[in-house]
């Protein structure tokens, strides 16, 4: 293999991992409430900006990233509870314009505390060094955010199948008027989904900028094309978002090893079209969902 294939293979699967987070976070908000919500790129800024402040704070690592992400997840619940709970029951396309409208909101708050220019991250995770795999070489950060990903994936994945909370949401997701019939608390749950879908964006958000820099437009543009990853694995589906995360960064970076980069997009999206084109509810989605 050579160093090139081995360097685009390394940076797809943590490229494929973050897609995937992100994607879950889609996910798990609209098997829960129906919600397509497009401000999951500017919680992915906000979740780093926090991250950022409290190192400046002197927080060491340990506990700025999951302070960072709980506190990022509770504005996100937080959101619910504030306005997107009397939009319940709405059309999806004014679901659609209203995360729209709170990821404007939200990126212009974080520009104005933080100001738009791009920050530098602090180098708390190695960059170099690391160990080889058939001729692919991580680094730790290269680790760090392959591993954070995929565990984080594994337990929302093992929460929705296997425990009663999870059987809970799953009912609220099917059928929220059967669902609050049998006392099952629903505005809760959809609270819950929301705080999940931006505790996903954050801690994906936090990843990615450790590895680049903190660059509110980057985080933002990175959030929607992890949505196109979500849509070519299936809306509805954890293991979709994960095999559709995965599919599309390795198409992305080998398109930039032969082709060069203009070219990653026009690659990328054709495929996607393609895929869409025969199963429109993506690779592993169900034949129910809505397309808009």
């Amino acid at each position: 293999m050579s160093p090139e294939l081995a360097s685009a293979l390394v940076q797809a699967l943590v490229q494929g991992s973050l897609y995937a987070l992100i994607g879950v976070g889609f996910v798990i908000l609209y098997r829960s409430t129906g919600v397509l919500n497009f401000a999951q790129g500017s919680l992915m800024v906000l979740g780093g900006f926090s991250f950022y402040q409290l190192t400046e704070w002197g927080l060491p690592l340990v506990a700025a990233i999951p302070l960072s992400v709980v506190i990022v997840g509770l504005i996100g619940s937080g959101l619910f509870v504030a306005g997107f709970r009397r939009l319940v029951g709405e059309p999806t396309f004014v679901l659609v314009i209203a995360t729209l409208g709170l990821s404007v909101v939200i990126e212009t708050i974080v520009v104005l505390i933080w100001g738009p220019n791009p920050r530098p991250m602090p180098n708390l995770i190695d960059r170099n060094g690391g160990f080889e795999v058939l001729g692919m070489r991580f680094s730790p950060l290269d680790v760090y955010c392959i591993v954070v990903c995929l565990t984080i994936i594994l337990a929302l994945d093992l929460m929705l199948k296997r425990t009663r909370l999870g059987a809970r949401m799953r009912a609220v997701a099917d059928g929220p008027l059967l669902a609050g019939l049998n006392k099952i608390p629903v505005n809760a749950m959809s609270a819950l989904a929301w705080g999940i879908a931006a505790f996903c964006a954050a801690a994906a958000g936090i990843s990615y900028s450790l590895r680049t820099s903190l660059d509110p437009i980057g985080l933002q543009g990175f959030g929607l094309v992890a949505f196109a990853a979500v849509l070519l694995g299936g809306m509805d589906s954890i293991r979709g978002a994960l095999l559709g995360g995965m599919s599309l960064a390795i198409i992305q970076n080998l398109a930039v090893l032969w082709f060069g980069g203009d070219w990653t997009d026009v690659i990328a999206y054709t495929l996607l079209l393609l895929v869409l084109m025969v199963r429109p509810q993506g690779l592993l989605g169900s034949a129910a969902i809505r397309r808009i």
